[in-house]
């Protein structure tokens, strides 16, 4: 077997290596968004400052068999990604993507973070070290929701007013969008995985939009306020190269304004104001991540119209063992 590292200014490398990640990762599981090979290579075009990024393709006489992607942030756990094709699983090509992994990460992380969607994932993950730290259900919403059904789900509050928007923040808005990150980054549910230590500035939200939209994303967010004071936002991700499932990211309502229905209000404007998104035309489903304990959030959902198509198990361990 032949391990090579992929040359991230190659489109072509790029894109066929993608292509690996893509199959092994969405084969035999109920539309499972991947990046498109577009938003590959213009990620890889505009990166985060500071990241390291690692690709690797494994093949064996000339064919590629798996491949393994994995990026690490200054301070913060290395996020990695093993795909073997599924005709070649159980050849150990797994056990020599990891190794080439965390060779290649040496010097630049202390831990490592990967997801599983079965069994033998999370088996193959222990075996390497890694521990459950946390459990998330993925879910799907079918598209279009029609203006009827959305406004049988509506239970309007007076006092919450909610504000939709598609691209950049409204200058405006952005230090309450900033101030809310920050808050998600605290009280997203993490399980025993390692929180980030990022602090949400509004220079990050204008350095993450901009690359957003670099890479092909169209983003549409609610922000919901009480009194002119923000407490809950919701973002949704519509790729322009690959629109088919959009991704449903974070949504927050503040602590002390829980149980008033606003969760409910913010995810019911963004789905209205997705429908004013000519690239989400031919969108068929929204895909969010919900933890297994958040029961509040997956009654939610439920309600909205979600349904669960799988658990994502989430394992973290030391770099070397």
């Amino acid at each position: 077997m032949r391990i090579e590292q992929v040359d991230l200014t190659d489109q072509s490398q790029l894109v066929k290596w993608n292509e690996v990640l893509r199959i092994g990762y969405t084969t035999g599981r109920d539309a499972a968004w991947w990046r498109s090979a577009e938003a590959t290579v213009s990620q890889f075009r505009s990166p985060k400052p500071g990241r390291v990024s690692v690709a690797l393709l494994a093949s064996r006489d000339g064919r590629p068999v798996g491949a393994a992607e994995a990026h690490v942030d200054p301070g913060e756990v290395a996020e990695v990604e093993l795909s073997v094709l599924p005709d070649r699983r159980r050849e150990l090509v797994g056990v020599a993507l990891a190794g080439a992994v965390r060779t290649s990460l040496a010097g630049r992380a202390a831990r490592v973070r990967a997801e599983t969607y079965s069994d033998a994932g999370i088996a193959f993950a222990e075996h390497l070290g890694l521990e459950v730290g946390n459990r998330e259900s993925r879910q799907l919403l079918d598209l279009p929701v029609s203006a009827q059904r959305l406004a049988q789900l509506d239970r309007p509050s007076p006092d919450v007013e909610v504000t939709a928007w598609t691209g950049h923040c409204p200058e405006e808005l952005v230090d309450d969008w900033a101030r809310l990150t920050r808050q998600m980054d605290a009280d997203v549910p993490m399980g025993e995985l390692t929180r980030s230590t990022r602090v949400t500035d509004v220079a990050a939200v204008r350095e993450n939009e901009d690359r957003m939209r670099a890479q092909g994303y169209v983003l549409v967010n609610s922000l919901a306020r009480i009194g002119g004071r923000a407490v809950g936002y919701t973002e949704m991700l519509v790729s322009g190269h690959d629109p088919d499932i959009v991704n449903q990211d974070d949504t927050l309502v503040d602590r002390a304004h829980r149980g008033r229905g606003i969760g409910r209000a913010l995810k019911l404007a963004n789905l209205r104001q997705l429908q004013k998104v000519p690239e989400a035309r031919d969108s068929r489903w929204v895909q969010t991540y919900t933890a297994t304990d958040n029961a509040p959030m997956l009654a939610l959902n439920r309600a909205v119209g979600f349904r669960e198509a799988d658990i994502m198990t989430a394992l973290e361990g030391p770099l070397t063992t």
